[in-house]
């Protein structure tokens, strides 16, 4: 790897520096899993301080390129891996396997209630119905990645059996054995941080980035029958959206795997 960084430009070093590892790794100097030599070399390497180092690897730790490990040091993160979930009429289950990852769902919660007035909206209901409230947790290699909290009319899908989400995914089972036909999605899209909650559940550090996204699906005469509210891992999902005149012609979902 150049450990040659120009001190005469106004570009910060620690950005030369964050430059100068994703080249090596760009290279192959530098390969997915491997251990980046500690601060106190690369301190000794670039000529600067172990703060400027310091600086550079959490920027690259943000953006996902590294992954610090506690007591170890940081190693090259593995290559992001192209998805379609939002502009395909999928969920994150097909999108998963579909590229060669190790799914498992737990069952955190399953019960019988009666729909909120958010929920009661959102699935065109009566006050009050009684609805399905389902909420999981999905490890990609066996690491925490999608929590969901999910719902869905009763009257729509009488005797569901939860456990056959345990390795399918939800959008096959109201087809194959409610015959139900997803034909339009809703998305709505927000960016956070992970709190304490979310913290535990995810096993990541609290104030690490989390993507939520607010999931309605619908028949084709407009009927919703599932409203999900979904969290998934910021540092392993990266989005990339395309837009021209004729409208969206391309949108790809990332997802790295640490």
């Amino acid at each position: 790897m150049d450990y040659k960084i120009d001190k005469t430009t106004p570009i910060p070093y620690y950005y030369q520096i964050q430059l100068k590892i994703k080249e090596a790794l760009k290279k192959g100097e530098l390969k997915p899993e491997q251990f980046i030599p500690p601060e106190r070399d690369l301190s000794e390497e670039f000529d600067v301080s172990r703060i400027t180092i310091r600086k550079a690897l959490e920027g690259l730790s943000v953006e996902g390129v590294i992954k610090r490990i506690k007591g170890k040091g940081a190693i090259i993160a593995k290559p992001k891996i192209e998805g379609q979930l939002f502009n395909r009429l999928i969920g994150t289950y097909q999108d998963l396997e579909d590229k060669g990852f190790k799914i498992t769902d737990k069952i955190l919660d399953f019960k019988i209630i009666e729909s909120s007035e958010s929920v009661t909206k959102e699935l065109n209901l009566l006050s009050r119905e009684k609805v399905y409230r389902l909420e999981r947790i999905r490890f990609l290699d066996d690491e925490p990645y999608h929590y969901s909290k999910t719902f869905i009319p009763q009257k729509i899908c009488p005797d569901f059996d939860y456990n056959i989400l345990i390795k399918k995914s939800l959008i096959n089972v109201l087809e194959k054995k409610y015959r139900l036909k997803i034909y339009k999605v809703r998305r709505l899209l927000e960016a956070g941080i992970a709190s304490k909650e979310e913290s535990d559940l995810f096993k990541i550090k609290i104030g690490s980035p989390i993507l939520t996204f607010y999931n309605t699906a619908f028949l084709k005469k407009g009927t919703p029958i599932e409203y999900t509210l979904n969290k998934i891992r910021g540092d392993m999902s990266k989005f990339e959206i395309e837009i021209s005149l004729d409208g969206v012609e391309d949108i790809r979902h990332n997802i790295r795997n640490n």
